[in-house]
């Protein structure tokens, strides 16, 4: 889903691209994990869900067991059909607003070009995914270079099989049933002034492309989120994936498989990579990292 937060995690892209706005850092790679337990070894990869040419190609190390692996984990499929959205008695933007955060909202959408009477009038969640996709695609970026398809893509040139933990029409759903139908995505969407918010979004990228966690974790997380959504969107299904990770009847004790999920249910509290050493996992970074000297 995103990587939600995926969005500033929902979504994540932004404006000209970060090789133009900071300086590229040599030898720098994103953050990937090997994970093994017994004759089972995963590599896991957080992704950001809007990206650029520029970001490729992916390391190495990745690369290179994607074209033995069993199969290739992913959140959902990319390809799937789009579930159609019920707007029949839910909760709309203009519903949940105070007069000072509709002027707010009605700012960002003149600054994104985006019309503020559709976005009133649509759901919270989805009012917050249409700001950060468009200011991402406002700053040069575009789903179809996002690290999930292009990954998903190499995947189907090497005949590697596509496993899934959920389907879209869950992750819709999910999304659907947050608190107040997701309003506080949208607090947290509009909540950045510009020109901080161009800022912010380069600096996400440059961070992934760096491997900096820290860096990277502190710009994705939200003060926004009330817990329930924390819990909706990562605890609950990182608990849910790792349990489907340890389910031999979904990933072979003897294969080799490459996990890619948003960046955040990989660094954030309660992550997968906790979860796969409290499973027994010997889990050792196989990146090299540096620090990202963002402007903010």
């Amino acid at each position: 889903m995103a990587d939600m937060k995926n969005w500033r995690p929902l979504l994540l892209s932004l404006l000209s691209l970060p090789s133009l706005l900071f300086a590229t850092t040599s030898h720098a790679e994103p953050l990937v994990w090997k994970a093994t337990k017994g004759q089972q070894q995963l590599m896991l990869i957080g992704t950001i869900h809007l990206g650029h040419k520029s970001m490729y190609p992916l390391p190495e190390v990745l690369e290179q067991f994607l074209k033995t692996s069993d199969g290739l984990v992913l959140e959902a499929n990319l390809e799937e059909s789009i579930p159609q959205i019920n707007f029949d008695g839910v909760t709309l933007t203009k519903q949940v607003l105070t007069s000072e955060q509709r002027k707010q909202l009605e700012k960002t959408a003149k600054q994104l070009k985006l019309d503020p009477i559709v976005l009133l009038n649509l759901p919270p969640w989805l009012t917050a995914v249409s700001i950060e996709n468009q200011t991402f695609e406002s700053l040069g970026y575009d789903a179809s270079e996002g690290v999930d398809q292009t990954i998903q893509k190499q995947a189907q040139a090497l005949k590697v099989p596509l496993l899934t933990f959920e389907t879209l029409a869950q992750q819709l759903d999910v999304l659907q049933n947050l608190p107040d139908n997701g309003k506080s995505l949208l607090l947290d969407a509009i909540s950045d002034e510009e020109p901080q918010t161009e800022d912010i979004y380069s600096c996400i990228i440059q961070s992934w492309q760096d491997g900096d966690q820290d860096n990277l974790l502190e710009l994705l997380e939200t003060s926004e989120w009330d817990q329930q959504t924390s819990d909706d969107l990562l605890y609950s299904r990182n608990r849910d994936w790792i349990n489907k990770i340890t389910d031999p009847s979904f990933l072979s004790p003897t294969g080799q498989y490459v996990i890619a999920v948003g960046a955040l249910h990989l660094i954030a509290e309660q992550n997968l990579i906790q979860a796969l050493v409290e499973h027994g996992y010997q889990v050792t970074q196989v990146t090299t990292s540096t620090d990202s000297y963002c402007p903010l």
